[in-house]
């Protein structure tokens, strides 16, 4: 249904309700659906991001009407079509099927289809162009690079792991002391008295001072010192010069993927958090469905390469991600919030990094 809609010669997104009978005009259409049928279709949706050939943009809404619960698949983005099967997941699709929707009919993509979405695409490429500047954007210092391979970075020894040996170490030394001299420390006296009689204000305060710089240092180290940091050069390809010019990326959710909302100072530096705002980091929003960063550029000479982000942005990439793709969809705008254009860039996550 994704794929047959994703190919329909339509404009703009199209939509999958859910919750809503549409065959229904009275108001008695909307049924609802219940709530973890909303958290499965939230999953799903993340999975069929990753099934589907080239990338569409799928965002899954959802809101109470009457008190019922309803949602929406948006999927947008169809321009670079036509949309198959990625790869094999199931005994029924095979990798390279395809659909295409006309009205109420869904049926196999034929040859004539692929010709007519050919041309349907060709036809829009050549009015966007017309109507928009030529800006290309690309990753790091190339803007005609759109796909990159990075490395997982390895980040098997944060410093909770780390202060985790640290207390195993002091426990086996502490019990060695003891089983050799038949004494105990100081440290284990004063813990066996707060089992007793509870901890002190000093060492409560302690503790969680201690907690605050474990929740630092972790931060720092999964956001800046482990992080890939990822830039994009944007070109102005154009005989004219552009003002106020920005830039919006939308990056997808995923349990081993995040961005820094901001940069992550080292514990041990005393850097105050007015000079961290000063360093120009772009500003991060994260949704239930995407991760949205947003950039000022300023202008744009005719043909001189521009970092969008003054700071690159920082990416938290874990284990999981080895081996998979992640969409970014960009949008330009120049002064008066003019539309200079779209587009996508692929970032391909390789192995651990030694």
């Amino acid at each position: 249904e994704v794929i047959g809609l994703a190919n329909a010669d339509v404009d703009g997104p199209r939509y999958i309700l859910f919750g809503i009978n549409a065959g229904v005009v009275a108001g008695g259409g909307i049924v609802g659906i219940a709530e973890s049928a909303m958290a499965d279709l939230k999953k799903a949706h993340r999975l069929l991001s990753a099934l589907i050939e080239p990338v569409i943009q799928l965002e899954f809404i959802y809101d109470r009407i009457n008190g019922k619960l309803v949602g929406t698949l948006e999927i947008d983005g169809c321009d670079d079509g036509p949309y198959v099967v990625g790869q094999d997941f199931s005994e029924k699709l095979s990798c390279g099927q395809s659909w295409i929707r006309k009205g109420w009919d869904l049926r196999a993509l034929e040859r004539a289809d692929l010709a007519q979405i050919s041309t349907s695409r060709a036809a829009k490429q050549r009015a966007k162009a017309a109507k928009q500047p030529a800006i290309m954007v690309g990753f790091y210092d190339e803007p005609d690079c759109e796909l990159v391979e990075l490395l997982v970075p390895d980040t098997s020894n944060p410093p909770s792991a780390r202060k985790k040996r640290k207390i195993r170490q002091a426990r086996d030394l502490k019990k060695a002391i003891k089983d050799t001299l038949g004494t105990v420390t100081t440290q284990i006296l004063k813990l066996a008295h707060e089992s007793m009689h509870g901890p002190t204000a000093e060492s409560l305060e302690r503790s969680m001072d201690t907690q605050k710089n474990i929740i630092d240092a972790e931060n720092y180290y999964f956001f800046e010192e482990k992080a890939v940091k990822l830039n994009l050069t944007v070109c102005n390809k154009g005989a004219e010069g552009i003002k106020d010019a920005s830039i919006e990326l939308a990056l997808p959710r995923a349990p081993d993927f995040d961005v820094a909302d901001r940069i992550y100072i080292n514990p041990d530096n005393k850097r105050s958090w007015h000079e961290v705002e000063k360093l120009g980091y772009p500003e991060v929003e994260r949704r239930d469905d995407a991760i949205l960063v947003r950039s000022s550029i300023g202008f744009l000479a005719p043909d001189s390469p521009e970092q969008a982000f003054k700071r690159a942005l920082r990416l938290a990439v874990g284990p999981g991600m080895q081996g998979r793709k992640v969409a970014i969809c960009y949008t330009l705008q120049g002064q008066n919030q003019q539309s200079l254009g779209e587009g996508r860039l692929k970032i391909k996550f390789g192995q651990v990094a030694a």
